[in-house]
């Protein structure tokens, strides 16, 4: 049987706390990314896509699907 995958794609919301000091890095936020998207791998989430945007960054997640769910489509 192939495998079978569940998704996520969370926005994770900038700070911007960088905005009104141009000397500070632009990502600044990035360890706070690192700490959320850390919290999903914990959770069994395998980050396969990662896109910065205007205000935050975009992820994509799988994990094998739950063999016991209903809702899989076949």
């Amino acid at each position: 049987m192939p495998a079978r995958w569940e998704y996520l794609v969370v926005y994770l919301k900038d700070s911007k706390v960088a905005e009104d000091n141009k000397e500070m890095d632009v990502y600044l936020d990035a360890d706070a990314f690192t700490e959320k998207l850390n919290k999903y791998g914990q959770a069994g989430w395998e980050l396969v896509a990662f896109t910065w945007e205007p205000d935050g960054a975009k992820a994509a997640l799988k994990r094998p699907a739950r063999s016991d769910r209903e809702d899989v489509p076949e």
